[in-house]
């Protein structure tokens, strides 16, 4: 970890140097209870939820309203957290300190502290790979929320499969800062400008990686879905979208378009060494048997496969997720043709599946990898499902 890490700093500037202090404050404290009296009798006040929690006004419950945390909160073990009243504004403007004596974020400290020591190392095959986009990642998060949200979420998930026997605990923390996140990036990108790129493009990019390790789900399968376009693909899409709607100049020199660091080789790799002598027939295939109005595209598409083949295993490219570079690069009508499950686009993509089956070294990719081949099968014409025999194999995957 570098030494400038804002994880690792002491809080002692005036914004707070750390993640933790970044953190948007929480309600003070709400006031004003008492009992009620009906007649001659004293009887217990029923509490209504106008001033209840977020999460029991979510779920239509009455809650008790107990600092820090409510009866309801407590007993699912979930964050508990009251909306804005005029006194968190105060607060937020540094009028008052909104927090009880005591009152620790104890949730965000372990956040923070795991993003710190484990999670920020999923994102790179290498050290330095991971030292640039911790330090890249925390600079934005520590002035965009939306960011700083989507590190816990994506954080909150990995403790969701490091203990699982807190599992529930940890999804209903990461669905809360997803959603956060989500209500604060969408009108920034609806306002896509310089003075935003950078932080759009870092929280549309974590929004990805959130999709993955939510693990797979039914119906969707990243570059298709039975519903339509699968989420993940309109947020990978995004990316595109963002850095095409503004100038490269626009975006800072660590954040712009092709600033990729260029990392160490990978390690070698038991890959599949004929993918040459497969690819190629693929493509002669695919050239005879396309629609005159389809063939450009689709042959082009594999030529980009072949490509994204060489970097991994010949040796050309420094890391794992570069693969996905194939499914940023297609056209737009490919993609349609993807989506309307056109057999030729569909062998191509189960052809991509076997890079992607490296990727499940990473734990947000754990399971993806069958779950779209499987969709591919599903998908497929009986007469077309013979083609895609050699990436089936090449995975593991055998057919129900």
């Amino acid at each position: 970890m570098q030494e400038d890490s804002p994880l690792t700093e002491a809080t002692s500037d005036s914004r707070g140097a750390s993640l933790l202090t970044s953190r948007e404050p929480s309600p003070s404290d709400h006031s004003g209870r008492g009992t009620s009296r009906r007649s001659k009798i004293t009887r217990k006040s029923h509490r209504k939820s106008r001033a209840g929690c977020v999460n029991c006004k979510s779920r239509r419950i009455k809650c008790d309203e107990g600092k820090p945390s409510c009866a309801n909160c407590k007993r699912r073990q979930v964050r508990c957290e009251y909306p804005a009243n005029p006194a968190t504004s105060a607060a937020a403007s540094g009028l008052v300190d909104p927090r009880e004596p005591g009152d620790l974020p104890i949730s965000e400290i372990e956040l923070t502290y795991h993003w710190a020591t484990t999670t920020c190392h999923s994102f790179s095959a290498w050290p330095a790979g991971v030292a640039r986009v911790q330090a890249l990642t925390e600079e934005v998060a520590m002035k965009n929320q939306h960011v700083l949200h989507l590190i816990f979420a994506f954080t909150a998930l990995h403790l969701a499969v490091c203990r699982p026997k807190r599992k529930e605990h940890y999804t209903t923390t990461a669905d809360y800062h997803y959603e956060r996140a989500l209500a604060l990036v969408t009108p920034e990108i609806a306002s896509l400008s310089p003075d935003n790129c950078d932080a759009v493009l870092q929280s549309v990019q974590m929004i990805c990686f959130v999709s993955w390790a939510r693990g797979p789900q039914a119906g969707e399968y990243l570059a298709f879905g039975k519903h339509g376009r699968s989420d993940w693909l309109v947020m990978f899409r995004g990316i595109r979208t963002t850095l095409a709607s503004l100038s490269r100049d626009h975006f800072s020199k660590t954040h712009g378009p092709n600033t990729r660091g260029k990392g160490r080789l990978l390690p070698p790799s038991d890959g599949p060494f004929e993918y040459e002598k497969q690819l190629m027939e693929l493509k002669e295939h695919i050239e005879f048997v396309s629609e005159p109005a389809d063939r450009d595209d689709n042959v082009n598409s594999v030529e980009v496969l072949q490509e994204m083949y060489s970097n991994r295993y010949g040796g050309k490219d420094g890391e794992y997720h570069v693969a996905f570079g194939w499914l940023y690069r297609m056209s737009e009508d490919f993609l349609d043709r993807l989506q309307r499950c056109d057999p030729l686009p569909l062998i191509i993509y189960a052809h991509f599946v076997v890079l992607m089956h490296d990727l499940e070294k990473f734990w947000y990719m754990k399971g993806w990898t069958h779950h779209v081949m499987s969709g591919i099968y599903e998908a497929l014409p009986i007469e077309h499902k013979a083609y895609i025999s050699w990436p089936m194999a090449r995975v593991g995957w055998i057919a129900p």
